[in-house]
């Protein structure tokens, strides 16, 4: 039987060479961050920050891996220097003492700009960016999408964690259909949403069997606004919308159907199906 959307697991399946892999790793990374805090050589750095990597490139059918975050002596603007200086190498969120990598395939790459580019014409006084840094709840976190209605400062853009970021008010997460993957932005957007009471949440869950899919039989049609669905859904693509202040609501990904937001934005399915096609 297929998971549905909301069956939140609690452990994960991890492969014996993974956990292995993910072991070497963490040890790696411990030794990344005591070098930084002890004002290391670059060169001894980039060493380390190679071996990380390697073991990284190791692991297969992840989507996501935690470690836990090494002590940081470090105080203040000196601690966040440090987390700057993480985020600067490894694409991470740092969530009460973890840190959370994310492995990006191409396809949800083409789906980050895609999306992206639309909401530039569609919101185009806005800031719409991929994978940038905001600060909740003195936590770290990079939206697979975000818009922001007030462009950040160029202090908060510089440095989101010494000036903290603000989150932005809509908030996009691209997932496969792997309980790690999307639960784990279902359990992000369940923790952060009471801390952002003027964001509207989007997560978008791509199939990883039955691909490609069948093309578009009536392209050029005029679109129509998606129809809510009041089951579970088990079978990808779906989308689920969180409006400001509100508890998800599911739509089947569709041709020819869009999602009109709170925002003045629509998400048009056809632009991510195309992807998968």
């Amino acid at each position: 039987m297929a998971t549905t959307f909301l069956e939140v697991k609690s452990s994960f399946e991890i492969s014996g060479v993974n956990s292995r892999l993910i072991s070497k790793a963490q040890r790696a990374f411990e030794k990344f961050v005591n070098l930084i805090q002890n004002n290391a050589e670059s060169k001894v750095i980039s060493q380390i920050e190679n071996k990380v990597n390697a073991e990284l490139r190791e692991m297969h059918d992840v989507d996501i891996i935690e470690l836990e975050l090494p002590e940081i002596k470090a105080k203040d603007k000196k601690r966040d220097e440090i987390f700057e200086a993480i985020h600067d190498i490894f694409n991470v969120e740092i969530v009460d003492n973890k840190l959370f990598i994310k492995f990006n395939s191409g396809i949800k790459s083409e789906i980050h700009c895609k999306l992206t580019n639309s909401l530039d014409q569609q919101l185009p006084t806005w800031w719409n960016q991929i994978n940038t840094i905001c600060v909740v709840n003195g936590n770290q976190y990079r939206p697979d999408v975000g818009s922001w209605n007030l462009k950040p400062t160029i202090n908060q853009r510089l440095a989101p964690i010494i000036n903290p970021c603000p989150p932005p008010l809509l908030w996009i997460e691209v997932t496969y259909d792997r309980y790690r993957d999307r639960d784990d932005a279902i359990n992000k957007i369940t923790r952060i949403q009471p801390h952002c009471p003027n964001t509207e949440f989007i997560i978008i869950v791509l199939p990883t069997i039955g691909l490609p899919l069948p093309a578009n039989s009536n392209p050029g049609v005029a679109s129509m606004v998606a129809t809510l669905k009041t089951d579970l859904l088990s079978h990808a693509p779906y989308l689920g919308h969180w409006p400001v202040g509100n508890t998800v609501r599911l739509y089947k990904m569709e041709w020819n159907r869009h999602l009109v937001l709170g925002c003045g934005a629509n998400i048009d399915f056809n632009d991510i199906l195309q992807v998968l096609t």
